[in-house]
C-alpha cells in the first residue's frame, strides 16, 4: 500500500511538472507566435517600402535619360553654334574684304 502511495505522489509531481512544462511551452509558443506575426508585419512593410523605392529609381533613370539626352541636345547646339560663329565670322571678314574693294574701286 505504502509502494502504491508513494508511485502515486511520484506520478503527481510528474504530472504537474508535465502541466508547469505544458504551460511553458504554450507561453513559448505565442510568444514565438506573436514575434513571427511582427516579422511578417515587417516583411509586408519593408515590401511596401522597396516597391516606392523601386518606384523613385525608375523615376530618377527617367530623369537621368532626360538630362543625358537633353546634355546631348546642349552640346550638339554648342557645336552647331560655333559652327554658325564661324561662318559669321567667315562672311565678316569677306564683307570687309568686299567693302575694302569697293573703296579702293570708288578710289
Amino acid at each position: 500500500m505504502e509502494a502504491i502511495k508513494k508511485r502515486m505522489n511520484a506520478l503527481r509531481v510528474e504530472a504537474d511538472e508535465s502541466s508547469a512544462k505544458v504551460e511553458e511551452l504554450q507561453s513559448r509558443v505565442k510568444a514565438l507566435e506573436q514575434e513571427n506575426l511582427a516579422k511578417e508585419q515587417e516583411i509586408t512593410s519593408l515590401s511596401h517600402k522597396n516597391q516606392i523605392l523601386e518606384t523613385e529609381v525608375e523615376k530618377l533613370e527617367v530623369g537621368i535619360k532626360e538630362a543625358k539626352a537633353a546634355a546631348d541636345e546642349s552640346s550638339q547646339h554648342g557645336t552647331q553654334n560655333e559652327s554658325l560663329q564661324r561662318k559669321l565670322q567667315m562672311l565678316e571678314d569677306e564683307a570687309e574684304q568686299a567693302d575694302k574693294n569697293l573703296r579702293e574701286t570708288n578710289e
